[in-house]
């Protein structure tokens, strides 16, 4: 069956579904709730009913009551984000999945419209589903890219009608993000694999001309984008259901910007000219990228609404400074020393100098009402600050704006040139790996004899037991993943660390707070690595664990 019409089908089912409880709820229970609190119930139908609201309300609004609830179960079970939109768009319910996804810094939902919601606007999207349901009354989906959510959602939008009218609107967003980015790794994979020369002289040659190095190299940069902004993506989930700051680290800021301003060329009208100039051996900062790159694309977005319908340009720098006296004359909160300077400039409509000062107040903007909400700059401004950084705007009515932002530069390799494999500390320590994946396993144990490492690699707790018994006082160094089948890989180094309890255990897991530092002390872990574990952080952990050991060797090979 095709797999489309599968899952159209599912959602046609579950908008049925969630149409009838709705009905039921505008046309039956909430009439019945607006009177209660009034403080009376309206006639009902039934006598039955009749009879027993004539004893006495409390049963009555039991019933409403159970009702009410059995139907508030039902909206949250369901797990994508569902919004019950009035005749404005604005959101009357929403369900726990869609309060997880859009309540920011726990505001309510309610009240709010959904364009506010999804797209950081008061003014509805150009591709508005809701429109279409209104003007067709039929339901539709489609899929939107919302920029300011960083996310792809498949829509789908049903109407309420009450009395042959359209009193309400059913909204439903999966987030189908993961879909483009699996997209793009596999549709990269099958590129290599259809263009790979023949392993045998009879085998059926490749489609199309020989594939050079070069083209093996873009399709593998391209796989580790993909799967690079996969892993932030999974980030952003899990710190957006935890509520907590992202994941910082030492990052090179170009190529973020870069990939950046490539997703945004796509969007931006053709009237505009966007271009991207960057610095030569700009250094390293320390931030979370994916809240970097929300912070240049909500800057950018700005850039497109200032300039409107006209032609105009935004330009985008990046390059590195030393600040000093002077510089803080102007920028107040800047301190001295060296920083990665990020700038968006545009050609709009400039900002009013009286308005300047109130630019990163929450709710105020200075476009006209039903253009945006004022909240995107507030936002921006708390993620720059939250990273050591300054954010500044000057701005001349009629010519533009250029917002700058400072973020302090951190010590890190110079430049990007270097081939990372051979920048990557080395050793010829030997290492037991476990992974139950047997691709990782088999992926992990190349890079790490790369390395210079003599690697045992196991596919299970059961077998690594096995090898560390035939190995014992020859394994420097135990590195396993946490969730495993029959053995979780704590319970793996435990059993170890019982029988070694000098030897360096390093855990991998893909969620942090699997394990508390407690349970990892307890059980030897030296250190612990969010999956997907990039290999130059590895690398650098295994050096840090065994600082010490075959330093000679080291010397005495090369390595």
């Amino acid at each position: 069956m095709n797999p489309v019409l599968l899952w159209s089908g599912i959602a046609v089912l579950v908008v049925g579904y969630i149409t009838f409880t709705l009905v039921l709820y505008f046309v039956r229970l909430r009439p019945l709730l607006r009177a209660r609190r009034a403080g009376g119930l309206p006639p009902p139908a039934d006598p039955a009913i009749a009879a027993e609201g004539a004893e006495g309300v409390p049963a009555a609004g039991l019933t409403v009551q159970l009702s009410r609830e059995e139907w508030r179960y039902t909206f949250d079970a369901i797990t994508d984000p569902v919004l019950i939109l009035d005749t404005e768009m604005v959101v009357v319910r929403a369900n726990r999945a869609a309060s997880r996804l859009l309540a920011g810094n726990s505001d309510p939902v309610e009240g709010r419209t959904c364009h506010q919601l999804f797209a950081g606007s008061d003014a509805a999207c150009r591709i508005c589903p809701v429109r279409t349901v209104r003007r067709e009354n039929t339901p539709h989906s489609q899929e939107i890219t919302h920029r300011y959510l960083g996310r792809t959602f498949s829509v789908a939008c049903s109407p309420i009608t009450g009395n042959g009218a359209i009193i309400g609107y059913i909204l439903s967003a999966k987030d189908i993000s993961h879909q483009r980015i699996l997209g793009a790794i596999l549709g990269n994979a099958d590129l290599l694999l259809f263009r790979l020369p023949p392993r045998e002289p009879g085998d059926k040659p490749p489609l199309g001309p020989p594939i050079t190095f070069v083209e093996v190299e873009e399709h593998v940069q391209a796989i580790k984008r993909a799967g690079t902004r996969a892993k932030d993506l999974v980030a952003q989930i899990l710190a957006f259901s935890r509520q907590s700051i992202g994941q910082r680290r030492n990052i090179l800021l170009t190529p973020v910007v870069k990939e950046a301003c490539r997703l945004l060329r796509a969007s931006i009208p053709a009237t505009i000219d966007f271009h991207l100039t960057t610095g030569d051996e700009i250094g390293m900062i320390h931030a979370d990228p994916a809240q970097i790159q929300q912070v240049l694309m909500n800057l950018c977005t700005n850039a497109v609404q200032a300039i409107g319908d006209r032609a105009g340009e935004i330009e985008v720098s990046l390059r590195e400074v030393e600040t000093g006296a002077a510089e803080k004359l102007r920028y107040h909160d800047l301190q001295p020393g060296r920083y990665v300077v990020l700038a968006v400039r545009d050609t709009g409509r400039g900002i009013p100098e009286e308005m300047l000062e109130r630019i990163f107040d929450p709710f105020f903007t200075t476009r006209e009402v039903g253009e945006g909400s004022g909240m995107g700059l507030a936002v921006l401004h708390g993620i720059i600050v939250s990273h050591d950084g300054v954010i500044d705007v000057t701005s001349e009515p009629g010519r533009g704006s250029v917002f700058t932002v400072f973020l302090p530069r951190v010590q890190g390799p110079e430049g990007g040139g270097e081939d990372q494999m051979s920048a990557m500390p080395r050793g010829t320590e030997t290492i037991l790996f476990v992974d139950d994946e047997e691709d990782i396993v088999h992926m992990r144990t190349r890079m790490l004899s790369y390395l210079g490492y003599r690697v045992l690699p196991a596919t299970g707790p059961e077998q690594a037991m096995s090898l560390f018994a035939d190995n014992r006082g020859h394994i420097d160094l135990l590195i396993t993943d946490h969730t495993m089948p029959r053995q979780t890989g704590l319970q793996l180094a435990a059993a170890i660390s019982a029988q070694q309890p000098d030897l360096p255990i390093i855990l991998c897991s893909g969620y942090s707070e699997a394990v508390s530092p407690e349970e990892a002390e307890q059980a030897g872990v030296r250190r612990f690595l969010a999956k997907p574990v990039d290999m130059r952080m590895l690398a650098i952990a295994i050096r840090e664990l065994l600082p010490e050991r075959n330093r000679g060797e080291d010397e005495d090979t090369g390595h």
